[in-house]
């Protein structure tokens, strides 16, 4: 359904030095109604990917396809029919939602965006439709946003992002700034919503249970890359990464970043880290196959 080939995106400061490459030559795909979660350490590139898929900022370098269109390179007002389908949960409810506005305006936002969907009373019913399916009481719509709890807010920012029946919601760790409790109900509430829409999930987080539990596939990604890709990542890792997140021992956090002047020009992306590291790793791998995913190293074997 969407599909990011060799997506790159590099940030360049004013001074024009110490060039950020945040993305790095990513293949994506997501299928229709399926869920992907794609984890990796704080800073790794995910929400910059799921900022590229949006098109809320171009790549530097790739393409991107929704539906078997090309959506690189369209004008904006070529990518308004798109945009309606493709919608996103994010990770800071409140910072997304005007406090000016009562709730109701804020989930009723996408009707005045796109008015040749609903209008008029047809806007009112579809209001009271969205707030059942989200749980929320119809007085906390007419609230505002500094006077509903962080799961509630949450709820009314899944409820604007469906209102226009997406066919692809992203998750930006929707679930990071709530209690466990809360997490559960939000996480069940976004499958439920999953399958009566139909839609597909591109759920980002660094919490391996919460994707354990949501995903039917994962990939995971380190410093701009998927290193891995595919079904039952977590219970039989490849890639040396991937088995070192997964370890009961890993303590959440990599070692320090060696200076940038000791890198490898060239080398595999997680060279400086690996204790597997040969003189094959010197040079960059290709991602491939292997049995039931892809894997981005020199040393497994393929099937």
């Amino acid at each position: 359904m969407i599909e990011g080939r060799g997506l790159t995106k590099i940030f360049t400061p004013v001074s024009g030095k110490n060039r950020i490459v945040a993305v790095d030559n990513v293949n994506i795909r997501i299928k229709a109604g399926e869920t992907l979660t794609l984890v990796g350490e704080s800073g790794c590139g995910k929400s910059t990917l799921s900022r590229l898929l949006l098109l809320l900022i171009p790549p530097t370098r790739g393409e991107i396809f929704f539906e078997g269109q090309r959506l690189t390179g369209l004008k904006e007002k070529d990518l308004r029919p798109i945009r309606k389908k493709i919608q996103i949960v994010p990770q800071q409810p409140e910072s997304s939602l005007n406090p000016r506005w009562k709730i109701a305006d804020s989930i009723c936002e996408p009707f005045r965006i796109h008015p040749e969907t609903l209008s008029g009373r047809q806007i009112e019913e579809e209001l009271k439709r969205l707030l059942k399916l989200v749980g929320l009481e119809p007085e906390q719509a007419t609230r505002y946003p500094h006077q509903l709890s962080g799961g509630e807010l949450q709820r009314a920012v899944i409820a604007r992002a469906i209102a226009l029946k997406p066919a692809l919601l992203i998750c930006d760790e929707p679930t990071s700034m709530l209690d466990v409790s809360t997490q559960a109900s939000i996480v069940h509430l976004l499958k439920t919503l999953q399958q009566n829409l139909g839609c597909a999930l591109l759920f980002i987080t660094h919490d391996q249970g919460l994707a354990r539990v949501i995903g039917d596939r994962t990939a995971v990604m380190f410093a701009g890359q998927i290193v891995e890709e595919g079904y039952g990542v977590f219970d039989r890792p490849y890639h040396p990464f991937t088995r070192k997140i997964t370890s009961p021992y890993y303590s959440g956090s990599l070692s320090a970043l060696e200076p940038q002047g000791t890198k490898v020009p060239g080398s595999c992306v997680y060279y400086q880290f690996c204790p597997e590291r040969t003189e094959k790793c010197l040079h960059r791998p290709e991602i491939r196959e292997y049995k039931d995913r892809r894997v981005c190293c020199h040393n497994v074997s393929p099937s």
